[in-house]
């Protein structure tokens, strides 16, 4: 029930309503979220949210939601509404409900706390190995998560390695070799033994 009002609400907000870039960025980033763990629940999927495409769209493109007055796909909300904002932080931020996608704040965005709720999921999800980076300093090795190989674009224009060099100068080189870690799309769920 919880659930459905949320859904309620969001549905019938108005974004046109934020003037600030970053009430648009946190309103979109919670929608984002959220309508993926609301078409994960609407459609009962326990496995993986790519079970949830067809032969000719992914489950980004295919599910639309109506939200100030106009359809929109997660498909849309990602590549024609957030990341035309300039901002890379948001790929650590959506969350696509898969196990190897950055981890899903127990909070929402809010525009007032906005860049220190973004910098902080930067940092969790480059302490996390196997998810986020791993670093092999014998081997002066880097890998990271594929997606910033997939959105490489979003980070200083292609340059995924000095990007990541400013926030880690003392592990990242000229030198350094940058490879992507391998992506684990089953849902992000708590397994037995667990704390939620």
């Amino acid at each position: 029930a919880r659930h459905d009002k949320a859904r309620a609400l969001l549905l019938t907000e108005d974004p046109a309503q934020y003037a600030s870039q970053a009430e648009k960025l946190a309103f979109w980033i919670n929608a984002y979220n959220f309508l993926t763990i609301d078409l994960l629940v609407r459609e009962g999927e326990r496995e993986s949210i790519k079970n949830l495409g067809s032969l000719f769209s992914s489950p980004w493109q295919k599910h639309e939601w109506r939200i100030g007055g106009e359809s929109l796909t997660l498909d849309h909300i990602e590549h024609k509404i957030i990341r035309p904002m300039g901002e890379p932080r948001i790929h650590f931020a959506i969350n696509c409900a898969a196990k190897s996608c950055p981890d899903l704040r127990g909070e929402a965005y809010r525009a007032d706390r906005l860049e220190a709720q973004l910098s902080q999921q930067v940092a969790l999800t480059l302490q996390n190995p196997g998810k986020g980076y791993e670093y092999d300093a014998k081997a002066n090795k880097v890998r990271v998560s594929k997606i910033l190989k997939w959105f490489s674009e979003d980070f200083k224009d292609g340059d995924v390695k000095g990007w990541l060099a400013q926030l880690r100068p003392d592990e990242i080189k000229a030198e350094t070799k940058l490879s992507y870690l391998d992506y684990d799309w089953s849902l992000n769920k708590t397994e037995p033994g667990e704390s939620k």
